[in-house]
């Protein structure tokens, strides 16, 4: 495999790469399985330490404050999820400028750690509460 990257300050990073795998596929692991199936149903699935009580959002399978196996899945109240941070993307991978921007946001959700990156329609702001259109992956929400 070989890797060159280039790029200056100001300008587009880019990565070129040659991968010897013709196929590549990822396993989302137990916890995944139980976050992407609470999707296919149009829930958020958390995983809950039974140590420590913290919930983890998307569910993972290890507390990473207790270093315990995390083995309780609990759906979060998607209601309450709220934008965190986000960006506004005006140009393609190549520099061309896009029709129409992408907003993309670091969804929360009330007493729980991590969250989810979502495609976001309308006026984004930090801090306003969301409401999930889409349970598809990539996961979209709108705010008014």
């Amino acid at each position: 495999m070989a890797w060159e990257k280039s790029g200056k300050e100001g300008s587009l990073l880019k990565w070129f790469d040659v991968m010897e795998a013709e196929k590549y596929e990822y396993t989302v692991g137990p916890a995944g399985e139980q976050f992407f199936n609470g999707l296919k149903q149009g829930k958020i699935i958390g995983s809950k330490c039974d140590k420590c009580g913290r919930i983890y959002v998307p569910a993972r399978l290890y507390c990473e404050h207790c270093f315990i196996k995390i083995e309780t899945y609990v759906e979060v109240n998607k209601d309450e999820a709220y934008i965190d941070s986000f960006t506004i993307i005006y140009k393609d991978d190549n520099g061309n400028r896009l029709t129409q921007p992408i907003s993309i946001a670091l969804v929360r959700f009330p007493n729980t750690e991590g969250g989810i990156l979502c495609y976001v329609d309308g006026n984004v702001r930090a801090g306003v509460k969301v409401k999930f259109i889409s349970f598809q992956w990539p996961l979209r929400v709108k705010v008014d």
